[in-house]
Formats: C-alpha cells, structure tokens, sequence
C-alpha cells in the first residue's frame, strides 16, 4: 500500500512539472474508503495519449492497452497502471461502445462514470478527494445512485448487471430505476457471463439472482430460470422451485471450494433447471422424474450460450445429473461397495462439491434427511481415506500391455473396468491372476462366437 502510494505520488510530481493534472480515479478510492483491498491502479490525466507516452517512457515499461480510448499503461515496480486522458463519451443507441472525445476537465470525466461511489478523484500530492457528485455520502448511507441520473443504466446497459454486483459485493442498497432490461440484449453473451460471474461469487449470489429476476434482467440471461417461479414441488418443500434454487445458492454461497467456486455455484443455482419441463403429478403426489439428466442437458445449452468453456461446462453438468445419486442411495442400500461405486462415477475431485450440493439441496426443503447426508459423508471419507488417489484400476494400460504382452485396443480398456469393478466390489485378490483368467474367458467366448481371439 504504502509503496502503490509512493509509486502514484512520484507520477503525479512528474506529470505536473510537465505542466499537466494527474489524478487517481476508479473503484481503488471507494475500495480503500471501505478497507477493501484492491488491485486496481487507473489514473486520470488531461495530457493526451502520445504526451502521457512520452512522460512515461524514462519510468518503467510503456504499453498502449487503449491508446485508441486514451489509455496508456505502466509496469514499474511490479505495478500495473493504467492512465487514461479525461473523456468524453455519448453512446450510440444499438451500442454499449461510446464515442470518445478527448477532454481537459476532471469534472466531465468523473460525470461520465457510472455511480456515484465510483466517480471520485484523490489528489496523490495530498491526499484530497474530489467529490463532485455525492460518492463520499452515498458510502456512508451504504446506497449506489447512478451519477446524474439513471440515464447512466442506458448508456451502456452492462451497468444494470454491475449495479447488483456492487450492490452484492459491497453489501450496499440499490436507489436506481431499470425501465428497459430488454437493453441488456445488445450486450454480448461474453460480458453478460463475466457480469453473473462475478455476481454468483459473491457473499449474496442469491440476493442477486433475486434483484436480476426482479429487475427483468434474468429475461435476457437465462430465461429458463424465470420459468421456475410457482413450481409448487410436492410435500417435501415448503418453497416453490425457484424460491427452493434461491435458497439452495445462498446456503451454497457459504461454502468456499477455492477456484472451483464458479462451477460449484453454478450447480446450486441450475440443478433444478428442468423441474417446469420434468413435472408430473399423481393425486397429490408431485414428481420430477429424470430431473437431473434432462437438467444437465439445459444446462448444457445455456451454459453454451453464455459462452462458458467447455471445462466448466462439463463439469457443472456432470455435478447437476448425479445431484439425485445419494438420495437415491439411500433409498436402495448405504453399503460400502454402492458408495465406493459413487466415489467411482463421480470422481475424487468432485465427490465432494456433489455431498455439498446435496447437502444445501435437502437443507432448503423439509426432507428428513440430514442424518443421512452425515453418514453418507463419514463413508465417503473412509472409501477416500483407503483409495486416497480414488477408485481405479491397480494397473495401467501400460502395465498391463506389458506384462501380458497385448497390443493397444479395446481388451485393454476392457481389462482395466474389469480390475476397477473388482476394486468396487472388494473381491480384487491376486490381479495378474485375475488378469490371466479374465483373458481365458474373453478368448473362449470369442473362439465360441468364431470371432479371432486377441491372443
């Protein structure tokens, strides 16, 4: 911190013997007015590109990120800066990329941000923060107010999203009007995902997703998840499906899986993506039957739309159509060997985000099944605690090309399931034996069926 503030202060004393203003601008004061931490440095000068350029380059190392829009950048010690000459923006109305002009007053270019709270200055000579539009106050009430009016939303609708995240990050109340959410289609699917991104990491994701269902926004980002309002979902839930989601991701919201976080809370709030497309009813009974796999399939689809990679894709998929794998488990037989099989299906990596779903799953509805969710995790602890690299085969396709001298094919895969099922059903006991038998038996079925044997 004190370094940053040294590094800024030496850039301002060269920018004004130069006879030019430089001041800090951005989210970094409101951050720092809030004791959050944060990594971005971005200044606001009246010099223009080429004349930041030409100040800068004897102070580190010199990049243009846009120097079309006025930004120069500045790597110096270990700092990555952004300076960018005063702006003048006006927005085309099919368009969120303004057209800029080049200003020489700090007041316009702080009334063309976004709120109030983001639209300060602070004078690295001193210290002083400029503060034409309330942001200090706005703070204080804990409030964001777009800056001169909510104008501002259809400028550049990407702003409507990034109010609720401020208002999620920073735990602060919205005074804004959202008329037309339906702007928010001319916004590309990529921005839109970073937006909910960042809105579902947050300490209040469900508190979010409320405010964008509430201000038509969720219309135009998943409108499969607005189709979940009024879902009634049978005696085990005293929540409609979307109220039951709402909960199930703020219980999830709580749980931290690090750099996982993404597809874990994407999981909390699709796994029940297909409930109004699944639903049926039997007298009073009502059943989601294949909720899981047909929800993976949407999921999939939406997911795709918002361009996530294909990574995360799968992987939140793949935790939405197992999610009803331990209640069923429980409903055939807990025993070790159909808990080792799950361990197996879903993976060492992610058995644990799936408990967790489940677990936030069958706290927001009133399912009796708490215990159950306890002692189904003790059992998967033990099952990783004997097979800590997971549930495989003992020997790899290499191994076992070597040691029964068999080329590379479909045996070999055939083999490895083979070993791996043993593993699962605890009857593995001397494995080249095994081996040595289960390719006795494939060869006998093969010359019975007058197919060529592998051997």
């Amino acid at each position: 911190m004190i370094k940053t503030k040294l590094v800024i202060k030496k850039l301002a004393e060269q920018f004004n013997k130069e006879g030019y203003q430089l001041y800090e601008v951005g989210g970094r004061i409101r951050d720092e007015l809030l004791n959050r931490t944060s990594n971005d440095i971005d200044l606001a000068t009246n010099a223009l590109p080429s004349e930041t350029r030409s100040i800068l380059n004897n102070l580190g190392k010199v990049y243009t990120v846009g120097e079309e829009f006025g930004t120069i950048g500045l790597n110096v010690d270990d700092l990555k800066i952004e300076i960018t000459t005063y702006r003048k923006e006006v927005y085309p109305s099919d368009s969120r990329k303004p057209v800029v002009t080049f200003g020489t007053s700090l007041r316009d270019d702080l009334a063309r941000r976004d709120f109030n709270i983001n639209a300060m200055a602070r004078n690295p000579l001193n210290n002083e923060i400029i503060d034409y539009f309330g942001g200090l106050n706005d703070i204080k009430s804990r409030v964001i107010r777009c800056v001169g009016s909510d104008d501002r939303l259809n400028e550049d609708p990407l702003r409507m999203m990034r109010a609720i995240r401020f208002a999620c990050q920073l735990g602060f109340k919205l005074d804004i009007k959202i008329d037309t959410p339906q702007r928010l289609s001319i916004i590309s699917n990529e921005r839109i995902r970073d937006e909910l991104i960042k809105i579902l990491l947050t300490d209040n994701a469900s508190d979010g997703v409320r405010l964008l269902c509430d201000y038509g926004l969720m219309t135009y980002i998943i409108p499969e998840f607005m189709l979940l309002k009024d879902v009634a979902q049978g005696k085990n839930h005293i929540k409609d499906a979307y109220q039951h989601t709402l909960l199930v991701l703020d219980k999830g919201a709580k749980i931290d899986f690090g750099e996982s976080n993404t597809v874990f809370r994407l999981a909390c709030l699709l796994h029940d993506i297909a409930k109004p497309d699944t639903k049926t009813e039997n007298g009073h009974e009502v059943h989601f039957y294949s909720h899981h796999y047909v929800g993976a399939k949407k999921a999939n689809t939406i997911l795709q739309g918002l361009r996530f990679d294909s990574d995360t894709i799968k992987q939140v998929c793949h935790l939405i159509n197992y999610h009803m794998m331990p209640i069923m488990l429980q409903d055939v037989s807990l025993t070790d060997r159909n808990v080792r099989r799950m361990v197996y299906k879903i993976g060492k990596d992610t058995i644990y985000m799936l408990l967790s779903l489940v677990q936030c799953d069958i706290q927001s509805s009133s399912s009796p099944r708490h215990d159950f969710i306890t002692k189904l995790t003790e059992m998967v602890d033990k099952c990783l605690a004997e097979y800590p690299t997971g549930i495989k085969s003992p020997l790899s396709g290499d191994e076992i090309m070597e040691r029964f001298n068999i080329p590379p094919g479909k045996l070999v895969g055939e083999i490895k399931e083979y070993l791996t099922n043993l593993v699962i059903d605890d009857t593995l006991e001397d494995v080249y034996v095994k081996v040595a038998e289960f390719i006795e038996r494939k060869g006998r079925y093969e010359i019975e069926h007058g197919k060529e044997s592998h051997q």
